[in-house]
């Protein structure tokens, strides 16, 4: 048992110590090459921040192991809702936006509903591709028609990084660079399948399926990012990188990684992996979190609901085990 945990724990640190630096190049290239604010904010962080999950789902599928890669997408959206936001409501504070956030988790909300009739269906895959790739395609879009209607304006502080980023010399010669980039990289796979075979180990110790852990263990541990910058931004007073990260990230977990697994698993019922039970606290917590959002419209988030939105994933949790 204690070479598995560590050997989780190993895989884990590196994964997450290399999207760290991953992420950290990419900005400062992308500032330095003069790209706009807008990708930075919505490709360059909502990837940076999934990139864990990301190398899970392509590990598990390299694996042949689609119910630890599916369990780890449903998983970690729910961890964004109970943990993360719990967490940073419980220990910092979190004030819910009145403009774009309502909107914002409006379309989490409808893009929620898609992945859970897709998975739970018998449509073919490829349709299911093909309307989870439009989905992608309609939130960029849909995020692009609110950046024009002020975003820029508001991310005054993201403008002022990339400006001091983009005036700074190079910290290292250029080979450094391409060296920390290409090990990064090298670290995420790395890290990435040390994890799944840990995973794997942990299944077959404790008797339980890659599918289980996937939606509880490796779905908290690939969260961490999320969660740490939450909990650092809510003590800020930064909601919006607390709400943005969250839905983002849930967005990213819910269209994007399944679109990968279902044209990774052709032939193979997914649903035959995750069940309506799930799928349930899948769209039990994402409604919670539109309501908190519609009905504590410009308010602070009180600490009563950071504790409601941890105890979902503690029951979730113990349906996922012994139900």
């Amino acid at each position: 048992m204690l070479p598995a945990i560590f050997s989780f724990s190993a895989g884990l640190v590196v994964m997450l110590v290399s999207a760290k630096i991953f992420l950290d190049l990419v900005t400062e290239l992308s500032a330095k090459w003069k790209f706009s604010p807008l990708f930075i904010s919505l490709v360059i962080v909502a990837l940076g921040t999934n990139l864990p999950e990301l190398t899970v789902t392509i590990a598990a599928l390299g694996h042949g192991d689609p119910g630890l890669a599916m369990g780890n997408v449903v998983g970690s959206s729910i961890a964004n809702i109970t943990i993360i936001l719990g967490a940073a409501t419980l220990f910092g504070n979190v004030r819910i936006g009145t403009t774009k956030t309502p909107k914002n988790a409006f379309l989490l909300l409808l893009i929620t509903v898609l992945f859970s009739v897709l998975t739970l269906s018998s449509v073919s895959t490829i349709y299911k591709v093909i309307l989870l790739s439009a989905a992608v395609f309609v939130s960029f879009v849909y995020e692009y028609i609110l950046a024009l209607n002020g975003r820029l304006h508001e991310d005054k502080k993201l403008l002022k990084l990339i400006a001091k980023l983009s005036n700074k010399k190079p910290k290292f010669p250029k080979i450094v660079y391409i060296i920390l980039f290409l090990g990064s990289i090298a670290g995420l796979s790395v890290g990435g399948n040390i994890t799944v075979n840990s995973v794997t180990d942990l299944s077959h110790l404790l008797n339980l399926s890659t599918t289980v852990l996937g939606l509880t263990l490796t779905a908290i541990a690939t969260s961490l990012p999320e969660l740490l910058m939450s909990i650092i931004a809510s003590n800020k007073k930064d909601s919006k990188v607390v709400l943005g990260t969250l839905i983002g990230s849930n967005i990213f977990n819910l269209t994007f990684f399944p679109a990968i697994i279902f044209i990774s698993t052709m032939g193979i019922q997914i649903k035959k992996f995750i069940s309506i039970k799930e799928i349930f606290f899948l769209l039990l917590s994402t409604l919670v979190f539109y309501l908190l959002v519609k009905k504590r419209n410009g308010e602070t988030v009180s600490k009563d609901i950071s504790v409601l939105l941890i105890t979902i994933f503690a029951v979730y949790s113990v349906f996922i085990f012994y139900l």
